[in-house]
C-alpha cells in the first residue's frame, strides 16, 4: 500500500489540570493544517477533550475528540477492540458545512476528505483504573484525502507501516517546538 501524503502531525499531551473530562493540549506539531488555526483557544493553544459517545448506534465510535466551541473534531473508531484499548484509532472531519444548533461554520469542511490516524499512549505505571485507560499522549496524523481508505491506513499503522514516517514527524515536531 502506498503511503499517502501526510499534511500534519500533532502530539497532544494530557493536561493534568483538567477536571472531570480529560483535556489534551497540542505541545508539538509538524506540517501545517489551516483549520487548526480556527480552533486555537484564548491562550493561543489548541486543546481537545476526550469524551465518550453521546448517542448509541452501531456506527457511532465509543470515544471522540471535541475541540473549541463544542466542535466534534472526530470520532475515534477502533479506540476499543474487543473491549480493550487498541492503542490506535482513526477518524475524519465533520462533513457538514456548519455544526451545533447555532450553525457555526465548520473550519474543517474544506478538508472533509482527509483522514486522521491516532496513536494512543497509556501510562503503564498507573495505579487506578481511570488512570490506566486515560491516555497520557495522543498523536494525530492527518492524511491528505485519505478518508475513504482511512480504516486500511489504520491497519497499516498497527502493522508498523508508518513507523519511519512517524519517527521523522516526531523529530520535525521537536525541532519546531524547540524554535518557539
Amino acid at each position: 500500500m502506498i503511503t499517502p501524503n501526510i499534511r500534519y502531525y500533532a502530539q497532544m499531551v494530557y493536561d493534568t489540570n483538567s477536571k472531570k473530562t480529560p483535556k489534551y493540549v497540542i505541545t508539538a506539531q509538524a506540517g501545517y493544517y489551516p483549520p487548526m488555526e480556527q480552533i486555537k483557544g484564548r491562550t493561543g493553544l489548541i486543546s481537545m477533550y476526550l469524551m465518550e459517545k453521546i448517542k448509541e448506534g452501531a456506527n457511532v465510535p465509543s470515544m471522540r475528540l471535541q475541540a473549541k466551541d463544542s466542535l466534534n473534531f472526530t470520532g475515534l473508531k477502533e479506540y476499543f477492540v474487543n473491549g480493550k484499548l487498541s492503542g490506535f484509532a482513526y477518524g475524519y472531519p465533520l462533513t457538514d458545512k456548519t455544526y451545533s444548533a447555532k450553525k457555526k461554520e465548520n473550519p474543517f469542511f474544506e478538508y472533509k476528505n482527509d483522514g486522521y490516524l491516532f496513536l494512543i499512549h497509556q501510562d503503564k505505571n498507573a495505579n487506578t483504573a481511570p488512570e490506566k485507560i486515560r491516555p497520557t499522549v495522543i498523536e494525530l496524523i492527518v492524511l491528505d484525502g485519505a478518508k475513504v481508505l482511512i480504516s486500511s491506513y489504520c491497519k497499516q499503522l498497527m502493522m508498523g507501516g508508518f513507523d519511519e514516517a512517524i519517527k521523522s514527524l516526531r523529530e520535525q515536531a521537536r525541532q519546531v517546538d524547540a524554535i518557539r
